[in-house]
C-alpha cells in the first residue's frame, strides 16, 4: 500500500490530525527526493525509526511551527497513532512499531522519548493539562451515580437523563473509554444474561452492582419503548442519541455541580490511569478506549504514590 493511500485512509478515521500529518508529509518531501506515491516508497517507509520522527519534531520546533508544548505533543501523538495505524497495512520498522505499542511507563517507549524531549525543550511554552480525578473525588462521584441508578424513578425525563449520565460516568471510570467511543455503544454490545459488555472488540465483565443497575435500566427502556434506529444505549428520554458535543449527555453539568469542573477528560484519565497501573500495554489501551497518545500520556499522575510504588516494585 502506497503512502498516499495509507495517509488518506488514516485521515478518514482521524480527521483531527490532518494538519499534523500534512506537516509530516512536508518533512518527508525535504528528506527524500522520490515521489511519495511511488511503490518504492515502501522501502523508505520501512526504515523510519523513532530517531527519524524525533528529528521531524525538532525540525518544526526550530522553524517555529510549534510554539507550545501542547502543539508539539499533538504532533507526536498524531505520528504515533499514524504509524500504529500504518503497521496494520504495510511493513514498518518493527522497532518503531514495538516502541509505539509498548507501555508508556517504559523509558524506551516512543511517546515517553518524544514527550520527555518536549518537556525539556526551552523553546516551547508550558501548558496546563486537565488532571485525572483523585480517589476521593471518584468516591464522591460514585456515591452520586449510585443514587441515580439505585432509585429507578426514571419516568421523569430529568431523572432519566441523570441515570444515563451516571451510567456513562461509571463506564468511563471503569474502562477509560472516551466519550466518542461511549456514544457508539448499542444494546447489541450488552449481554444481559451473563453481565458482559463489548467495547471495541473486548468482551468485558461488568462489576456485580453495575450489572444489576444496567439490567434495571434496560428493563425500564424496553417497557417504555425508548429506542432509535441505531439502537444506541445512550439516549435521552425520547430516544434521541447523545450528540458529538459532550453537553448533550448532561455529564458536564453534573460534574460542575459535584466537582466544579465541566471536563469529561478528568473522568477518562482516571479510568485510563487504572489500566496503566494494571500493566496493560498502550496498544490495548488505545484499542479499548479510543484515546490518543497525548491523552494516555496525560494519565500518568506525578503525585500518584501508588503508581510510584508499582513502578519501583516492578523494577526491583
Amino acid at each position: 500500500m502506497i503512502y498516499s493511500t495509507i495517509k488518506n485512509d488514516f485521515l478518514k478515521e482521524y480527521p483531527d490530525y490532518s494538519s499534523d500529518i500534512h506537516n509530516f508529509t512536508r518533512y518527508l518531501e525535504t528528506q527524500w527526493n522520490g515521489s511519495l506515491d511511488d511503490e518504492t516508497f515502501a522501502v523508505f517507509f520501512g526504515g523510519i525509526n523513532v530517531e527519524f520522527l524525533m528529528k521531524s519534531l525538532i525540525y518544526f520546533i526550530k522553524k517555529g511551527n510549534f510554539s507550545s508544548k501542547s502543539k508539539a505533543k499533538r504532533y507526536s501523538s498524531a505520528l504515533g497513532q499514524y504509524f500504529y495505524f500504518a503497521g496494520n497495512y504495510t511493513n514498518i520498522n518493527k522497532e518503531l512499531y514495538n516502541s509505539i505499542a509498548s507501555n508508556r511507563l517504559r523509558k524506551d517507549s516512543y511517546i515517553q522519548r518524544m514527550f520527555t524531549y518536549i518537556e525539556r525543550c526551552d523553546q516551547l511554552a508550558e501548558i496546563t493539562e486537565q488532571k485525572a480525578l483523585i480517589k476521593e473525588e471518584v468516591e464522591y462521584i460514585l456515591d452520586w451515580t449510585n443514587q441515580q441508578l439505585d432509585n429507578p424513578e426514571w419516568n421523569d425525563p430529568t431523572n432519566f437523563r441523570k441515570a444515563m449520565a451516571s451510567l456513562g460516568i461509571k463506564l468511563m471510570l471503569l474502562y477509560g473509554i472516551t466519550y466518542r467511543e461511549l456514544r457508539k455503544l448499542d444494546w447489541n454490545h450488552y449481554d444481559n444474561k451473563y453481565g458482559f459488555i463489548t467495547i471495541n472488540g473486548f468482551s468485558l465483565r461488568l462489576p456485580v452492582n453495575l450489572s444489576v443497575q444496567l439490567k434495571q435500566l434496560k428493563d425500564f427502556i424496553d417497557n417504555k419503548k425508548i429506542c432509535n434506529e441505531q439502537n444506541t444505549i445512550f439516549t435521552d428520554f425520547y430516544g434521541k442519541s447523545w450528540g458529538n458535543i459532550t453537553s448533550s449527555s448532561g455529564i458536564p453539568d453534573y460534574l460542575n455541580v459535584l466537582l466544579n469542573t465541566t471536563s469529561i477528560t478528568c473522568i477518562v484519565k482516571y479510568g485510563i490511569s487504572q489500566l496503566i497501573k494494571a500493566g496493560i500495554s498502550d496498544s490495548i489501551i488505545k484499542k479499548l478506549t479510543g484515546a490518543s497518545d497525548k491523552l494516555i500520556h496525560g494519565c500518568i499522575m506525578q503525585k500518584d504514590e501508588y503508581l510510584k510504588n508499582e513502578i519501583n516494585n516492578k523494577l526491583v
